[in-house]
This record gives structure tokens, sequence and C-alpha cells, in this order.
């Protein structure tokens, strides 16, 4: 906590950063794009101009539609997701009738994966292994891309670019993705025309369709590079916190029968399973994730995801190849467009990157008493307080002193489905399996470097079937 009310600088893959403590972020956040860009920095950081890692002009559009049709349709979307995460169970998952090792991390990277495709792209794309493989890889190919690219001079990028493999690699990500796409595309434009009492489907596919111009309502190059680009910034966060979760469940016994106790009433008892308004229900569980994530890293403004055994990162150095292959460990990235005065004084030049503390912040004793301890009912208890610390203590809250979500308008806007998501899974875990650590091994470790954190890639948990 040497810094924790100062202004203070680090290296990182992208040059200097200023790190803001939690003070400056009440006033920083109101500021418009034009004058604090979050577009900007992340465009910086993913050298947006040579990875393609960019909406566009569908920016807007594109947020609107995560924090709206997605947000709004989880209620029809829940059973849906339950139907696909029982079939990559039957599937994909060991029998465990007895304690039985299963390397957790590429399991739920399949799982989230999968269950992302499906709200986006729809049950006929969303289970082939292309597209698995292509969601999940374009991420990886764009940051390992805009590290490469980040150490040379910005001068010599636009020759630079035809030496970096990764480039291709993107192209080839977005023509594999169109190939999919398009014919269900095709499909859907045709069926516009045709009358039907059967609704629309609920994907975002269909829902670029009905919001988009009509000039780019059939472009598939458009559909192809929007939803990677939702796959980038949603898979691999969503799957770094499930493994999290999951390691902590097994490291803490206890915890177990607490979250199956809650999850057996609300979604068995009460036959909850269909319903979205049951996972708000789940209130441990809400809080036992709110603290995993508070204490072993980021979702939703994490821009550096774990690695895939395919990922060629040859040319980059070590330090910074396993930065740049992992979670951040700040949040609230943006760059500074216009000269900023702050109430205190403090002058920030044009083309100043600052971000927010997360690892600082978190564990500050003034927010969080007992800051290093895991404590999983901590927000629970919080949220029994009164009504205004029943809303602020949720998974899905932000504030000042909670920012792994991001802040002010650019806070994740799929943090809504990506909590319905874990939810489901770690209910559905709890209710039927036993799991625990190999016996003499304690909870994976997860590996932290220059600003960066990521979950154990290697751990093998043991799981038993419930009798």
């Amino acid at each position: 906590m040497q810094f924790r009310d100062r202004l203070y600088q680090i290296g990182g893959t992208e040059g200097l950063q200023l790190v803001l403590p939690s003070n400056y972020l009440g006033e920083l956040k109101t500021l418009p794009e034009d004058v604090l860009s979050a577009k900007a920095a992340i465009a910086d950081a993913l050298q947006s101009k040579y990875t393609k890692f960019s909406p566009g002009h569908n920016a807007e559009l594109l947020t609107l539609l995560l924090r709206t049709r997605l947000t709004q349709n989880l209620a029809r979307l829940a059973p849906q997701l339950k139907e696909e995460f029982e079939y990559i169970v039957a599937t994909e998952f060991p029998a465990c009738d007895d304690w039985t090792p299963v390397k957790w991390h590429p399991f739920a990277l399949r799982v989230i994966t999968q269950l992302s495709g499906r709200a986006f792209v729809g049950p006929g794309i969303n289970r082939q292994e292309r597209w698995m493989d292509t969601s999940s890889n374009f991420a990886i190919h764009v940051f390992v891309a805009g590290a490469k690219l980040q150490l040379f001079p910005e001068w010599v990028r636009p020759v630079i670019q035809y030496l970096v493999t990764d480039l291709a690699k993107i192209r080839c990500d977005i023509e594999s993705a169109k190939a999919m796409i398009k014919p269900v595309l095709e499909e859907r434009i045709r069926d516009l025309d045709v009358p039907s009492c059967q609704d629309a489907p609920d994907d975002m596919i269909q829902w670029l369709i009905e919001a988009l111009p009509e000039g780019e309502r059939a472009d598939v190059q458009t559909q192809a590079e929007l939803q990677l680009v939702i796959a980038a910034a949603s898979i691999h966060t969503t799957h770094g916190l499930l493994c999290e979760c999951m390691y902590d469940l097994a490291a803490h016994q206890d915890i177990q029968e607490e979250l199956r106790e809650e999850a057996y009433q609300v979604l068995e008892v009460d036959e909850g399973w269909g319903r979205k308004e049951s996972m708000a229900k789940l209130k441990k569980m809400d809080s036992f994730m709110r603290e995993v994530q508070r204490l072993r890293g980021n979702i939703g403004q994490s821009v550096h995801p774990s690695p895939h055994p395919s990922t060629d990162t040859t040319g980059i150095p070590s330090p910074i190849k396993d930065a740049l292959l992992t979670l951040p460990l700040v949040s609230f990235l943006r760059k500074v467009m216009q000269p900023i005065s702050l109430s205190d004084g403090t002058q920030l030049p044009v083309g100043t990157r600052v971000v927010a503390p997360l690892a600082g912040i978190a564990h500050d004793e003034r927010f969080f008493p007992n800051p290093d301890r895991f404590d999983p009912l901590r927000f629970y208890r919080l949220r029994q307080e009164s009504a205004e610390a029943n809303n602020r203590m949720q998974f899905t809250s932000i504030d000042d002193t909670y920012v792994n979500f991001g802040a002010g308008r650019h806070a994740c806007p799929g943090r809504f489905f990506a909590s319905d998501v874990i939810k489901l899974v770690l209910a559905r875990f709890v209710l039927d399996y036993h799991v625990r650590l190999r016996p003499g091994e304690g909870r994976p470790k997860p590996k932290s470097i220059v600003m960066t954190k990521s979950p154990s890639s290697n751990a093998v948990l043991e799981f038993r079937r419930r009798s």
C-alpha cells in the first residue's frame, strides 16, 4: 500500500501508464470520450489499426445490444444455456463415479466458449469445433500480434506488420468465421420476408440483423468481425474467473455445502432452473464469486487472455510474453485526449495513459476489513445491512472501490450474462459433484507478472459424483 492515495507510474507492454488511486475515479469516469477515451486506449494497447480488434463505427450499437438485448433476453436464454451445459457435461466430462482427476482449465474453456456461442451465434454454429477454435484463438492472435508490434517504434510498424505472422492468422480467423456465419445469415435474411408464427431466434446474429443499417444487415464481413470482437472480449475473462472459482471451491470444502444448500432450495425445490430471476436469488454464490474476483483477478476489463496451446509467441521476450497471456491487475484503461485539470490541481497532459489499480483497491483495509483473508460470505453479510447495500454489493455492481468490471459508461455491458453463466456452471457442479484438491497439494496458484494475473492452466482437481 506504498502508493495508496498517490499517483504513480508503472511500465507495461504499452509503455508507461499512470496509476490512479480510487479517489480520482469518481471525477474521471464522467468525462466524455473526446476528453478521456477508452476506445483510444484499447486501440493503442491492441494495435487495432493492424489487428482489426475494433467494432469500428458500430461500437455504440454493439455496446447497446449487449446492454439491452442480451441482458433483457437472459430469461429466455436461461433454459437454452442450461440445456447446452447439460450437453457439454454429458459429452465432455468424465463419469466421476469415484474420485476422478480432471484438468479443469481446458474443460472450463470449452464450457465458456460453447455457452457464449449459444447466445451469440446460436445452436447452428456454437457446437462446431471450428467455431470454438476460431472464436477462442482470435483473441490470442490479436493480443500476441499487438504485443509484437509494440516491440517496435510506431513509425516502423506499417512495414513491420508484414513480418508479424499473427496478423495473417487474424485474417484467417475472420475468413473462417465468415464461412460458418454466411449460410446462417443468408437463411435469417430470407426469413425476414416470410411470415411466421415462430419467435425470432434469441442470439446476437439476429439482434445485429435487426439493428444494423440496411446496407450492412446482410454483410457477412460485418457480422463475422463483430462476433469475433465479442468472443475476444468475453470468453477468456469469464473463463479465467470460472477457473479461479472452482479452484477456491476445491480448496475450501466448507463453502461447498453452503452453496449446495442454497442452490438446492432455489433451483431444485423451487424449480428455478429455467428462470433468470433464480440466479439473482443465489446470494451466497454471488458473494463467493465477488470475493474470488476481488482476490484472484479480473473479468470484463481484461485484454490479455490465457494462452491456447497452438498460439505462436515466437519473438516476444519471455517476461512480456508471460504478461500478455494473462489477466490484468488494472482496470479503467483510458487515454487522455484533451488536457485535464483535476480538482486537486493535478494536470493530465494529452497522450497520458491512465489505469486504476485493481489489486491495490482489493487489498485496501479501508474498503475491505481483513483484506487478505478469503471470506466467501463477506458480501452476503454486507448485503443484509440495508437495501442500499443489497444493491451495491452484488457481483455485477460497480463503484469507485470495485472496478473489476470497469467504471462509468464503459463498464462491461456483458457482466450480467457472465454472472448467470458462471452461476449456472457452479450451481450444477455443487449439486452434482464433490470437488477437492489432489491429496497433498495446495490451492493452484495464479501467475502474476508485471500488471497481470492468470489462473493455473495445469491444475488437476478431483471430482466425485454425489449419490
